[in-house]
């Protein structure tokens, strides 16, 4: 009982602190908007407003946030792993609510990803401009008249999502408002709603308090997911939606909810096969003559071009933050470069085709190990929100991959903020990604010391 008691008061303050940190960021983020009476810019808010900062005060900057965002890990982790069984869950869903609120009322953090979708909803919807064929810096130049569109990130290629993003995209660029506050703020509600809809499907997959805290709470997914507003939350929806169908047998459904998925970025294709694991190979090919068609007739009917799909593909020509951008740092020819990447793709190919061919490891671990490798080889321009794509599968795998999702996501995050905050650069890049898998390496060695010992010490107790 006092064990019990113990864990109680341990949540509660863990839970008033994690409220305390982000009412005082969400604080400080409203102060600044009125500051500026409204007129934020595109540059990214750090946790003391660089713009406001001299230079020399960066090293203060990054010590205040690392202080923050550890605190605010090991709050988490405390509510997440702390929190009671059979507790009220209608309170638990409260906490998440007013969390992620709080959140949403924080500016993008060093992202400028949402003016750019805000920019570019307002060229397609207004102006007609066909995102999909045009270069948004040089439409861009022609419309500076227009503060929303002047507001934008100077974004050097074409649009490189799918339909369903930028049908969203244009939806909120449509609305007759030039205000970047208001627009970002719509982009931040929808953010919101879809991340409570992920919340009510983790649970209704697992009932587990424990896995909605989990994903609900997690620093990655509130900064990059509900503050930066990014949409690969939508892709964790998608995902989690085609896992509860499964769930239910209702496969047609789960695989239109991959191919809708697809429609943003074309990750959930790769749980595809997950999805039909149960069945029989002639009911996966009708599934998957299911999904191809769904996914073609869809970008056909809704852009009218079936090549606009191939949009996604700019993201290949793109370096950044990957195991390929140690190549360029080394000098390497870009021919080889470029060679060395499609050599990569290959290998994950090969491998996924092994995985979905093989009977003896069809484990829905086994996707997410894949998704984990396609983070690794097959993409050139690795961002630590590509993370979120992980949680997909949180409901599907053990405890221990799910302690492998959380602290990569913790990792990457920290990781994440000290690179933006030491310099987006190449240099910077290079050492981010290095520092991520040296200190996953090092967890995983540590997590896996840990659980042989504890395993040993409860055999010889059993001998005993």
């Amino acid at each position: 009982m006092k064990d019990i008691l113990k864990n109680e008061k341990i949540n509660l303050i863990a839970k008033i602190i994690m409220l305390v940190l982000l009412l005082a960021f969400a604080i400080f983020n409203i102060m600044y908007i009125v500051k500026v009476n409204g007129k934020i810019e595109s540059f990214g808010m750090s946790i003391l407003c660089e713009r406001l900062l001299p230079g020399e005060k960066q090293g203060t900057n990054l010590l205040v946030f690392l202080i923050f965002i550890i605190i605010l890990s090991i709050s988490y982790l405390i509510i997440s792993l702390k929190s009671k069984k059979d507790g009220n869950i209608k309170k638990a869903f409260l906490f998440i609510v007013l969390i992620s609120i709080l959140s949403g009322i924080i500016l993008p953090n060093n992202s400028t990803d949402v003016f750019y979708y805000m920019g570019v909803g307002r060229l397609d919807a207004k102006y007609d401009i066909d995102i999909y064929k045009n270069d948004f810096n040089d439409v861009q130049k022609e419309h500076l008249d227009d503060e929303i569109v002047a507001n934008s990130p100077e974004i050097k290629h074409k649009f490189i999502y799918g339909v369903i993003w930028e049908k969203i995209c244009k939806f909120v660029g449509s609305i007759p408002i030039d205000s970047e506050l208001i627009l970002l703020y719509i982009f931040k509600i929808l953010n919101i709603i879809v991340h409570i809809l992920n919340c009510y499907l983790i649970y209704k997959i697992t009932k587990s308090k424990k896995i909605l805290y989990l994903y609900g709470l997690n620093p990655l997914v509130l900064f990059e997911g509900i503050i930066n507003c990014h949409n690969d939350i939508y892709l964790v929806l998608f995902m989690l939606l085609a896992v509860y169908l499964k769930k239910k047998d209702k496969i047609g459904l789960a695989t239109l909810s991959i191919a809708l998925g697809t429609m943003i970025k074309y990750t959930p294709i790769i749980i595809l096969p997950y999805i039909l694991i149960d069945k029989k190979w002639k009911e996966k090919i009708k599934y998957l003559i299911y999904f191809a068609l769904t996914f073609l007739l869809a970008n056909l009917l809704l852009t009218g071009d079936i090549t606009k799909i191939l949009s996604v593909l700019v993201q290949t020509e793109k370096y950044s933050n990957s195991l390929y951008l140690e190549l360029i740092l080394l000098n390497i020819p870009s021919n080889i470069i470029i060679l060395t990447s499609t050599i990569g793709k290959i290998i994950f190919c090969i491998i996924f085709a092994f995985a979905v061919f093989n009977k003896k490891i069809q484990k829905s671990k086994t996707y997410l190990y894949l998704l984990m490798l396609f983070l690794l080889l097959a993409i050139t321009n690795f961002k630590a929100w590509y993370i979120m794509w992980l949680f997909g599968l949180i409901t599907e795998v053990d405890n221990k991959d799910v302690g492998k999702i959380i602290a990569l996501s913790i990792i990457a995050e920290i990781s994440n903020f000290i690179f933006y905050y030491l310099g987006e650069s190449y240099v910077y890049g290079g050492a981010y990604f290095i520092l991520l898998i040296m200190f996953y390496v090092i967890y995983l060695v540590i997590s896996n010391y840990i659980h042989n010992n504890k395993l040993n010490y409860l055999n010889e107790k059993n001998l005993a």
